[in-house]
């Protein structure tokens, strides 16, 4: 026969039915509420990287600023000409000052006297022995005099080495000078240390606009410290630093400069703490906003259950309140002897004392939340005279009420108790047919007690609903004393179970009837 336990999970207590639109309502509020969460997710978990983001940014821009004149040293020195007077041997002291002066110079020509070539060989000049170089360089002087530039840089149709060295041409009114920027020479090594004395704030190279974006460039040796040259791709990776673009290398060339490893190291330290202290407010944030949401559901739960508690409440004075009625009726059209009624009278002040027990007990558990009352004994005789107070019912319908009960006695609160024994053959009577048997046993630490009835049974899937608020699922008929109902006792007696860890199961099959097993704790 199949069998359904309420009191191994936690029983939800839904409204009434909900139409289409509420039910699109809601379902659009889950997914609106599903969005939200995931916007709120991705904005916590991006923002500390776009606060480093910016937090980087800012700086750069600072060292940018802090460090311009270090910027405009380096290309000042890159496009400026000492004065040199005219060359006869190449070795003169001069030229030798000159060429200690500017590193980066490769040719000289003369414009006035004969427009000879002169080539560096060390710190001192020679004329143009490689005609393929001689070319080269010559072509680039007429070029440049043409254009009547101070400064020209050779296109990358007239540079085989464009891309890899960057290269100047400077016109003055009897010089022409070429100047050729290798990164990673000992001559531009020089031509930094000249550039950024006396006191070398920075590291600085050139950096190819293609190469800022590249994931596969190495560290070179000539990179690191204590060189004054940094490689592109320590200019790319440092954080602390600045790249500015600038003509004056020629195109596609940007001037980078990062500062010295003590300065990175202390930048790194500041982006960690910053770091983990952004990581913590947005962690912090979320926290708090899943605490708000867990603690707006749990107010609501617990709306919702008060709300269902009060109603199971009410639910529950009906019998006792139809007992009184039906005592009262007794007692007002003389069907009862003197003595008789004296007891009548007995029990009815019992009974208002009972309602008021159940009142008192079902406010203190809206309110807090406690339990359902103190602990009592319940003993043969009490569960007898429980039940007895449902005989008058089953005497107006013409139905056997058959009490069975062992000698074992439980310990329970005994208003939550009686209440439960109360809705349980209250359902029999109203919903069953036939003898309506209540019995009891002992099971180990366990009070066992089964109300059982002669009903119509019930289908396996309308078991599974039973102690679900607002469901009526046997036939329509009478409930109580000629009353409808709303399903709300077995509701009451599934919160009363799991609150106070009883056992409640519920037994049924088509043409077999109802068997409902409470199980409360042996004295």
């Amino acid at each position: 026969m199949p069998r359904h336990r309420t009191s191994r999970f936690r029983v939800l207590h839904p409204g009434f039915g909900t139409s289409r639109w509420q039910r699109l309502q809601q379902q659009s509020g889950i997914v609106l509420l599903v969005l939200a969460g995931l916007l709120t997710a991705g904005v916590l978990y991006f923002a500390p990287r776009y606060y480093l983001m910016d937090q980087i940014g800012n700086a750069q821009q600072a060292y940018m600023e802090a460090h311009w004149v270090d910027f405009e040293a380096v290309e000042r020195h890159w496009k400026s000409l000492p004065i040199l007077h005219s060359i006869q041997r190449g070795d003169e002291e001069d030229v030798s000052r000159f060429l200690a002066d500017q590193p980066l110079v490769v040719a000289l020509l003369d414009r006035f006297e004969g427009r000879h070539l002169w080539v560096r060989e060390g710190d001192h000049l020679v004329p143009a022995r490689d005609p393929a170089q001689t070319q080269q360089y010559l072509g680039w002087m007429t070029h440049a005099e043409m254009a009547q530039r101070f400064e020209w840089n050779p296109p990358q149709e007239q540079d085989p080495d464009f891309g890899r060295v960057a290269t100047v041409v400077l016109l003055s009114d009897r010089w022409l000078v070429i100047k050729r920027w290798r990164p990673g020479s000992p001559d531009v090594e020089r031509e930094l240390g000249i550039a950024l004395a006396p006191r070398r704030a920075l590291r600085m190279g050139l950096l190819r606009e293609s190469d800022a974006t590249r994931k596969d460039l190495k560290p070179q040796p000539w990179g690191a410290q204590p060189n004054l040259q940094a490689d592109p791709q320590r200019l790319i990776v440092l954080p602390l630093g600045s790249i500015t673009k600038t003509n004056a290398f020629g195109e596609g060339w940007s001037l980078g400069g990062v500062a010295f490893d003590d300065d990175q190291a202390a930048f790194r330290r500041t982006l960690k703490s910053q770091r983990r202290l952004v990581s913590g407010v947005a962690l912090s944030v979320g926290l708090a906003m899943l605490l708000g949401l867990w603690l707006r559901h749990r107010t609501r739960r617990k709306a919702e259950l008060d709300a269902d508690r009060m109603a199971s409440m009410t639910h529950s004075l009906k019998t006792p309140l139809a007992i009184l009625k039906f005592r009262c009726d007794s007692l007002r059209l003389g069907r009862l002897s003197p003595e008789r009624a004296d007891e009548e009278l007995l029990k009815i002040g019992e009974e208002v004392d009972h309602l008021t027990t159940i009142i008192e007990t079902g406010l203190r558990v809206i309110r807090g939340g406690g339990a359902s009352g103190p602990h009592g004994l319940a003993t043969p005789a009490w569960i007898r005279d429980v039940v007895e107070d449902l005989r008058p019912g089953f005497e107006v319908e013409n139905r056997p009420l058959e009490i069975q009960l062992a000698e074992a006695s439980g310990r329970a609160p005994l208003p939550s108790l009686r209440s439960a024994l109360l809705t349980l053959v209250e359902n029999a009577l109203t919903h069953g047919r036939g003898r309506v048997t209540l019995e009891s046993w002992r099971t180990r630490r366990r009070l066992c007690l089964r109300v059982t009835d002669e009903g119509d049974g019930l289908e396996p899937h309308q078991l599974k609903a039973l102690g679900k608020p607002f469901q009526r699922l046997r036939s329509k008929g009478k409930e109580g004393f000629m009353r409808e109902g709303q399903g709300l006792g077995l509701s009451l007696l599934v919160q009363v179970a799991e609150q106070e860890g009883w056992g409640l199961s519920f037994t049924s099959a088509p043409g077999e009837g109802l068997s409902a097993l409470l199980e409360v704790p042996v004295a």
